[in-house]
């Protein structure tokens, strides 16, 4: 595997991007032309996938087995076959292997708020200009332009708009959502509120108030949310009781992503998957139950961050991670062999927006299990010899 070790840029470079520098990596994996075409073909195929298994379980009333409450039914199936009106944003393929000749194997779909958006859209790409490397012409990333292609057709939908964009948490929250505000630009301006500043009315749906929240001040028919409907079905269900009732109240009420990114989220898909497509060379044996081998990885079906995650080789546990998500049913998954430069494993990461792979980015760790903490790397097209 072939790493360029670059030196460590100055504290200035992240300042200039308003990026936290702790932690951060400026080695740049170095792929060929072929190897990147090869993950985006994969992440399309996969999604091929995610969506064929989304319909299956849609139809066979199996929304409970991937751990979604029975008030989010209606909705789901109703945007899902509403896809023109409703489309997916953004999503991320988790990939093993794709370098030296090892086999691209599906880890997970990230298909609803998933991290990372910044780092690839904008870090890859300026850490990469910072040393010369022509990003242009030798990087696959068209994250922000994608997210741009999104909001034109979204326009196009919905002509008539009062856009907000929202996010729960900070810090890369934050510069996720600057980042998708910043593509919606001319096409789809909008207000900002902090998740816990969004109102929904009983009658006229979601809006900001005045300080007092007596006054509704501003409507909105279009929620560009960064924070995913797992988050808000398991910790906040009074929120997203109300936002799908006003969905079904307003059907002019379009969410980003849409309700059936849930779906798409849960990693009990993965299971349906396998039934569905046990013979595609990309997928891991998955299971809701105990798989017969020693060799596999084991997680949580609404996990996220590479939290809560165990690897077991041979029956010995070889890494785990903690979390806030161990009190939930656990996905059962084949183990997949890892890129390795000999010292870190990798793993891929594709971006998908409207069924389009759109940027490409690696993460790194000593441990085979990577999470949010660990090292994200850039990465840039082999020149030809």
């Amino acid at each position: 595997m072939e790493i360029l070790q670059l030196p460590s840029v100055p504290d200035s470079f992240y300042d200039s991007l308003g990026y936290p520098k702790e932690g951060k990596c400026s080695d740049i994996v170095v792929i060929s032309e072929a190897e990147a075409e090869a993950f985006y073909e994969a992440a399309a195929e996969c999604f091929r996938m995610v969506d064929a298994a989304t319909e299956y379980v849609i139809e066979n009333g199996l929304l409970r087995q991937m751990g979604i409450p029975a008030y989010m039914d209606a909705v789901i199936r109703r945007t899902y076959e509403d896809y023109r009106r409703h489309p997916h944003m953004i999503g991320r393929f988790d990939f093993a292997g794709g370098v030296d000749g090892v086999p691209i194997k599906l880890l997970e779909f990230n298909a609803d708020t998933p991290f990372s958006i910044f780092e690839v859209s904008t870090v890859q790409y300026a850490l990469a200009k910072f040393h010369g490397l022509d990003p242009d012409t030798r990087q696959y990333n068209r994250l922000f332009e994608t997210l741009q292609d999104f909001f034109v057709y979204l326009r196009q939908q919905h002509p008539h708009t009062s856009a907000l964009f929202t996010n729960a948490a900070d810090g890369e929250d934050d510069l996720t959502t600057q980042i998708i505000r910043e593509a919606a630009g001319d096409v789809m301006p909008g207000d900002y509120l902090h998740w816990t500043d969004v109102c929904i009315d009983r009658h006229q749906g979601v809006c900001s108030v005045d300080a007092g929240g007596q006054y509704i001040r501003n409507l909105y028919n279009v929620v560009i949310k960064m924070v995913p409907w797992d988050l808000l079905f398991l910790e906040d269900e009074l929120m997203a009781r109300e936002l799908v009732r006003s969905m079904d109240e307003h059907p002019d009420l379009v969410v980003c992503n849409p309700p059936y990114a849930a779906v798409y989220q849960s990693k009990a898909l993965a299971a349906v998957m396998w039934d569905l497509f046990p013979d595609s060379p990309y997928l891991l044996r998955s299971s809701m139950k105990p798989l017969q081998t020693k060799s596999y990885v084991r997680k949580p079906i609404w996990g996220r961050e590479g939290r809560n995650i165990a690897v077991f080789e041979n029956g010995d546990c070889l890494a785990q991670t903690d979390g806030f998500y161990k009190n939930q049913p656990e996905l059962f998954q084949e183990r997949a062999q890892m890129a390795s430069d000999g010292r870190h494993f990798y793993q891929a990461g594709v971006f998908i927006s409207m069924e389009e792979p759109c940027a490409l980015g690696f993460r790194r760790s000593t441990s085979p299990a990577i999470t949010t903490d660990d090292e994200l790397c850039g990465h840039i097209l082999r020149q030809p010899s």
